[in-house]
Parts: structure tokens; C-alpha cells; sequence
């Protein structure tokens, strides 16, 4: 869910960053001949090579012969597998398959040794292999790796970001950029032809050492959710234990002259869910906040050409992330409320009860059952909702619909049907509603307790607020007059004193 607020310009996107792949991806960008390659000639549609005739080197083969080329499957023992090949795929040994100019190497990194070093000379070599563990055991890439053994031969990366599923289906599920980097430009552009020719998207990353972020991807464990991931759980945490330090240790305490251990019953479920509550409502204020701070700050400096502190950029970036985690927690308490959704759990918002004298039976089990006279029982449907009960339902449920609306149009596949200004509108626009829906959600439901602390702590409706309120209030002035207007002038271009700062100055 990417959260666009329009104090985030497109200025921030020059700040420096953290030296990951995810960050030099952010960096490239797409051409159609790569980056600034010399226009060769395409490689013909026959000179395709494979050696290894595993699972990726068959489904590349077979994706191949689907797009027009005819590919060469060689290995040193070609009947080894052959039942296997794709339609329109040839096996030959090492020297009949060799004699293509473009050699895809779908071997394992520890059996490069073994290719003849005679056969690949001056060839183009396309490296494929990923490594196996999430961290690099050396400095140098496996394409670096494979051209230092074949000095005479011209390495290409590429085609590792891939799996053998997304070769088979044409890439229809998942990313079709395929990153590639070497050192020969014009051998890249017949790389870059080639993935264009499987339906592909070629995206060159430089140099071959650029391999070394590029063999990295495959491997890398959600680089950008890490962050946003531990501020999850730290928050939640946090919320949780006021809750229980509130309802399991305080109450417990002091309403009782013995400890009420029958409240502990309550800590799996509804402690859970009333956390989550006050969670889900704190995460969507904070995908809007640094937006609003980042709008102070650029009216404080006059200009939007100067870099956002560290700490907010990287805030900024996480947005996205922080929403989605969001609409989790806001899901889960949605389940879990629906399910609970009864007097005994929400008493406050249902109309008043009747109550009733009747005799039942108390006891446990199976055993006898002692008949009581006289019990006391409140007796709820007798009439509707009182408005507020209403009211926290129906701002509920609508502020739940578009925070669904926000995660479901930062998809890839609904974003690239939008155009900028419907993105925006949807992710700001909608989003600021239903910040305001939600918050009129936590008020309608606790508003007798709203003021109504205990065991010197505020009501947990009150403090659901705090984060929210915190950055509506620092909103509202932002889209009035004047200062709307003297926003909108520094966003296009003004700059205090006349002057435009340095874009790049800290």
C-alpha cells in the first residue's frame, strides 16, 4: 500500500541511500537497447546454446523455442534427459552445441571447471547460476568467477532473476525485468535482444561487477520489509503490554480484595484484538504523518530543493510497507470483532438491556445442578443499536472498505492502470478519509470513556488518538488558504529569496 502524500515530492528521491540492491535497482532504469549500447546486429535465431540440462536450462530452452529461436540443449552425455527436452528443443554434445556465438552456461557454479575453455573461446557466455546461501561467502561474483576461467570468452549475467516457472508461463505471474551486466557493451546488446525475443524486459546494470548486486536478488530475504516489519512489532508490543499491564495486573488488583484471576481468561483473544484495534489505527497515522512533516519542513526552508533528514526519508520510503502491515492488523481485528460481535463483548454499544428474574441451574460439568431463584440476567434485542453503536459500526465498516481499497490499488497489476493523479487520489485522497473514519470509529465506541482513565493510565480510546490526532491537526492547516496556496507555489518551483538551493545540498 503505497501511501502517496503529496509533501513527498519526487525531490527525495535524490537523498542518498543505503548501498543494497534494492536501492540500485531504484537507480536504473529500462531502455529498450539497455544503456547506451551501440546497435549491432541481432543475433540470428539458431545461435542459441545451452550447457546443462537441468530444470532451468530445460524451461530456458523450452521458452526459447517458443519465441521463434532454436536452441541447442549440450551436455556430455546428450541421450542423458532427452525424454525431458521441450518441444522444438536439440541435444548435441559439448562441440556440435559450441558452435553457437551466444552460450548460456545453466550449470552449477562448482562445475565450471569442466567446460573445455577450446570450445568457449570467443563466445559470449551468459552466466545464469544463483548462489546458494543468502549471504556472499566471497567478494567476487559467480559471473566474475566464470570469467576469470575463461579469460578468452566475453561474460554476460543475466536470466538469474528468473525461475523455471516464469520461463515456462512467459513471466504472465511476476516481474519480466531481467537484470544483465558485463563488460562488453555490444555483447550485452545481443543479451538484451535475446531476453526482449523470450518476452522479457532487459534492464543493464553496468559493469560485470554489478553482478555481484545482481546474483543477490534471487537470494535477498524482503530488503525493504525489514524495517517496516520491526516497527510493526515493536509497536504492537508496546500496545500489548499496556494492555495487559491495564487489564491482567491493575484491574485484577484493585477491583477485587482477592486477585481476579478470571480476567487472565481474556489475555489470547480480546486482549489481542484490542491491541490490534489501537495498532491498525496508530499505522495508518504513520503512513501519513511524514508526509505532513516533510510539507512543514519544505514551508520552514521555503524551497523543495534540499534533502529530508535521513530519518524521515527512510520513513518516507517505508510507507508502503507500514500500510500493508496495517491492513493485516486492521483485517485480523475485523475477524476477530465480527466474530466476537455480541453484548458480552461490545455491552456499550448496544441499547439498553431488560433485566429479568429467573430461576436457573448452576453447577459444573455433568454433576448436579443446585436450581437458583431469582437470577439476575440482562436481556438484550429488545430494540435496536443506540446511534452511537450505529455510528461505530458504519464509520467501521467504510473506514475498513477504503483502507482494502488502498492495499488493493498499490497491487502492480491495478497501479499500471492508473494514471498518476488516480493513484494519488486514491492513496491520498481515500487514505485521509478514512484516517478520519477510523478515528470517528475509536470515538463513537469509547466516547463514555473517552476522559476516563484508570490505574494512572489514559483510556485506551484516548490514546488510540494521540498518533492520529497528532497528524490531522498538523494536516488541516496544510490544505487552507494561506499557507494551501504557499505549498503549492514551493512544490512547483518558487524558491525563498529567488535563488534555488543546490537539489543535492544536505
Amino acid at each position: 500500500m503505497s501511501y502517496s502524500n503529496s509533501a513527498y515530492t519526487e525531490d527525495s528521491e535524490n537523498q542518498e541511500k543505503e548501498m543494497s540492491w534494492v536501492n540500485q535497482m531504484e537507480m536504473k532504469r529500462s531502455s529498450p537497447s539497455g544503456r547506451s549500447l551501440e546497435k549491432t546486429e541481432q543475433p540470428k535465431k539458431d545461435d542459441i546454446c545451452i550447457l546443462g540440462s537441468g530444470d532451468f536450462g530445460r524451461a530456458l530452452a523450452g521458452r526459447l523455442a517458443q519465441s521463434g529461436y532454436s536452441p541447442t540443449i549440450g551436455s556430455r552425455d546428450p541421450n542423458k534427459n532427452r525424454n525431458l527436452l521441450p518441444s522444438g528443443v536439440e541435444a548435441a554434445d559439448y562441440r556440435t552445441a559450441c558452435k553457437s556465438d551466444i552460450i548460456i552456461i545453466a550449470i552449477p557454479k562448482g562445475f565450471y571447471h569442466s567446460l573445455p575453455s577450446d570450445l568457449l573461446a570467443g563466445k559470449i557466455l551468459v552466466d545464469v547460476s544463483n548462489r546458494s546461501t543468502i549471504r556472499r561467502t566471497t567478494e567476487v561474483s559467480q559471473a566474475e568467477y566464470l570469467a576469470s576461467l575463461f579469460p578468452n570468452s566475453t561474460v554476460v549475467k543475466g536470466f538469474n532473476v528468473l525461475s523455471a516457472y516464469a520461463l515456462e508461463s512467459g513471466g504472465i505471474q511476476g516481474s519480466k525485468q531481467v537484470f544483465i551486466a558485463g563488460d562488453s557493451n555490444e555483447a550485452k546488446f545481443k543479451v538484451s535482444e535475446l531476453v526482449r525475443g523470450c518476452g522479457f524486459v532487459p534492464v543493464d546494470l553496468g559493469a560485470l561487477t554489478a553482478a555481484r548486486t545482481i546474483e543477490d536478488i534471487p537470494v535477498s530475504m524482503f530488503p525493504s520489509w525489514k524495517k517496516p516489519f520491526l516497527v510493526h512489532i515493536i509497536l504492537f508490543a508496546f500496545l500489548y503490554l499496556l494492555s495487559f499491564l491495564k487489564f491482567q495486573v491493575c484491574w485484577p488488583l484493585t477491583w477485587s480484595d482477592t486477585f481476579l484471576w478470571e480476567l487472565w481468561n481474556h489475555i489470547p483473544m480480546d486482549n489481542v484484538n484490542k491491541t490490534l484495534s489501537v495498532h491498525a489505527l496508530v499505522s495508518l497515522a504513520l503512513c501519513y504523518l511524514p508526509g505532513v512533516i516533510a510539507a512543514w519542513l519544505q514551508i520552514f526552508r521555503g524551497t523543495k530543493y534540499s534533502r529530508f533528514p535521513n530519518w524521515l526519508d527512510q520513513w518516507l520510503r517505508m510507507r508502503k510497507q507500514l500500510g500493508l502491515l496495517m491492513l493485516f492488523a486492521a483485517s485480523m481485528h475485523a475477524c476477530l470483532s465480527v466474530a466476537i460481535m455480541s453484548p458480552s463483548y461490545q455491552e456499550i454499544v448496544y441499547g439498553n438491556p431488560v433485566e429479568a428474574y429467573i430461576p436457573v441451574l448452576e453447577g459444573e460439568g455433568w454433576g448436579s445442578k443446585e436450581l437458583k431463584l431469582n437470577h439476575t440476567v440482562k436481556i438484550y434485542g429488545t430494540e435496536k443499536m443506540d446511534y452511537r453503536g450505529e455510528l461505530f459500526l458504519i464509520t467501521g465498516v467504510f473506514g475498513f472498505g477504503l483502507v482494502v481499497i488502498l492495499g488493493i490499488s498499490s497491487l502492480p497489476s491495478v497501479t499500471q492502470t492508473l494514471s498518476w493523479k488516480e493513484f494519488a487520489w486514491i492513496q491520498s485522497g481515500l487514505g485521509w478519509v478514512s484516517l478520519w473514519l477510523l478515528c470517528a470509529h475509536d470515538i463513537f465506541y469509547g466516547w463514555p470513556y473517552l476522559n476516563g482513565p484508570s490505574c494512572g493510565m489514559p483510556s485506551t480510546f484516548q490514546y488510540a488518538l494521540y498518533i492520529p490526532g497528532l497528524t490531522i491537526l498538523l494536516k488541516i492547516p496544510l490544505i487552507l488558504p494561506p499557507l494551501s496556496g504557499h505549498l503549492d507555489r514551493i512544490r512547483s518551483g518558487y524558491v525563498r529569496g529567488g535563488e534555488k538551493s543546490d537539489p543535492v545540498a544536505a
